[in-house]
């Protein structure tokens, strides 16, 4: 064979070398695009886990506060028996009402007993029988109603309490008939009686609205608090189990051994050592069903001895404000306003004059919701039901438990508690102002009118019925403007995605 002249050699080894370039400039472009096709087919479904895992938790999360909202309309009516039985105004105004029917000559044979106001045998107009007109926000009531005891706890709204809405007694008048010495007494009596009748009624109005609005407050933060936390270590205990799969799924598909999985919940197994039998491990929750059910169980603090410790301070509070405020007491919807924001603020502000307001600080708050030694815990949950007479301290408080108690503590301590606080209450307090507001001829939409003025005789029916409002409605406005607010709405979201002293990533 000829061989190549020198030209062929160097044209052949030129083809050569393009066809490498090419070939390796090809090849390259290849393995480029299958490096950015997979790291894109990564990217994508990566993208994809984070879009259902947001989804997901945005369930979880939703779905935990539909459980909140709930949970405070189921303990409801815990509170409101406590509360009626403690703050009755319709026992005091069906006394007043049956001290007004009896006619004068019996009620001075009798001995002195707490009256209304009566002249000689008959009732006068403006006692038993007077009651606000409608257009004054009162409910309407009848003179039939005024002959009927309420039935009972049950009713809805209060309806003796309008039958009281009269004129408070008047002074004895100078020239009115002189009666004999017996029947002066029995007069004095029983104008007194009724004044402490009517003073009772002025009082326990404003104390068992108050109170009521008070602890909607406290028990609906308590109950978030709770189920936040407990709702946060289900979704980590969803994470841990769905990686334990994960890596599972993985090591089969690449038979390899199987590695660790990547997330783990510190502090998890304690509840082992105390209750082998329980469920800690379940692919639901790393906490025993023990643990949840007794940290939950700790509301039964508040709803048995806290909301005394609110009724309390209200009361002293409703005292200094109303103590000497005359039944008579012309009122506008402005002085109802200013009233009910000085009694809020000798509970949770400072107010003027050097005085420090009764929950001016954490420890108030603590106290209310949670005990604060050992034994009152160990003896809440044995009086809940939830330990028995014979369990140890150290069975009955694990560390499990312990520090759940001790997180929720932390919680109720922080300045966002406070501001929750303040803010729900806000909320509350200006739909209960609102609720007056049409019996002032107040109206937010529609032609306005002008506004008219109340007796203090006639408010008190009117807020002695928003109790009844709040505790028995349903649904249950107070409760959901407090849901509502994006305040609490806030601190769920801080509670439930505070993760990261927890995993270990």
């Amino acid at each position: 064979m000829r061989p190549l002249s020198r030209g062929s050699r160097t044209w052949l080894r030129r083809g050569m070398n393009v066809a490498a370039v090419a070939t390796g400039l090809i090849g390259g472009i290849y393995l480029l695009a299958q490096f950015t096709l997979s790291k894109f087919n990564d990217m994508q479904e990566r993208l994809l886990r984070d879009r259902v895992a947001r989804e997901n938790l945005r369930r979880r999360f939703l779905q935990n506060q539909e459980d909140c909202s709930f949970t405070i309309m189921a303990l409801l009516p815990t509170l409101s028996t406590q509360i009626f039985e403690a703050m009755d105004v319709e026992s005091i105004s069906q006394e007043l009402l049956a001290q007004n029917k009896k006619p004068a000559s019996e009620v001075v044979a009798e001995t002195p007993a707490p009256a209304a106001e009566a002249s000689d045998a008959t009732p006068t107009p403006g006692t038993a029988d007077a009651a606000p007109p409608a257009d004054d926000g009162a409910v309407p009531s009848t003179t039939a109603e005024a002959t009927t005891p309420t039935s009972g706890r049950s009713t809805p709204r209060p309806q003796s309490l309008d039958l009281v809405s009269e004129q408070p007694p008047e002074p004895i008048s100078a020239t009115a008939k002189l009666p004999t010495a017996s029947n002066v007494v029995s007069e004095e009596e029983r104008r007194a009686n009724k004044l402490r009748l009517w003073n009772q009624i002025k009082h326990v109005s404003f104390e068992r609205t108050f109170t009521t609005l008070y602890t909607l407050v406290f028990l609906s933060l308590q109950t978030y608090i709770q189920l936040n936390l407990l709702g946060r270590r289900a979704y980590l205990a969803a994470l841990e189990n769905q990686s334990k799969h994960d890596a599972v799924m993985s090591s089969q598909d690449d038979g390899m051994p199987l590695e660790p999985h990547h997330i783990t919940l510190h502090g998890d197994g304690l509840d082992d050592a105390i209750a082998p039998d329980s469920d800690a491990d379940s692919a639901e929750g790393r906490l025993s069903q023990d643990t949840e059910r007794k940290y939950l169980t700790s509301s039964y603090w508040f709803l048995h001895r806290g909301w005394q410790t609110v009724a309390t301070d209200v009361r002293r509070a409703v005292h200094e404000e109303l103590g000497d405020m005359p039944l008579k007491t012309v009122l506008t919807y402005q002085h109802v306003e200013a009233l009910v924001e000085r009694i809020r603020a000798r509970l949770e502000h400072e107010p003027t004059g050097g005085r420090v307001s009764t929950w001016d600080g954490v420890d108030g708050f603590r106290n209310i919701l949670l005990p604060e030694s050992e034994s009152d815990s160990i003896e809440m949950l044995q009086q809940a039901g939830a330990l028995s007479d014979d369990t140890g301290p150290f069975e009955a408080i694990t560390p499990q438990l312990r520090a759940l108690l001790d997180e929720t503590k932390d919680y109720i301590d922080s300045p966002d508690f406070a501001f929750v606080f303040r803010a729900s209450c806000d909320r509350v307090f200006k739909r209960f102002v609102r609720s007056l507001a049409p019996s002032f001829g107040v109206r937010d939409k529609g032609p306005k009118r002008a506004e008219k003025s109340l007796l203090l005789a006639k408010v008190l029916p009117l807020v002695s019925q928003q109790a009844q409002v709040a505790l028995t409605s349903s649904p249950n406005n107070y409760v959901e403007s407090i849901v509502e607010g994006h305040e609490l709405r806030a601190l769920s979201v801080l509670i439930y995605a505070a993760w990261d002293d927890e995993l270990d990533m």
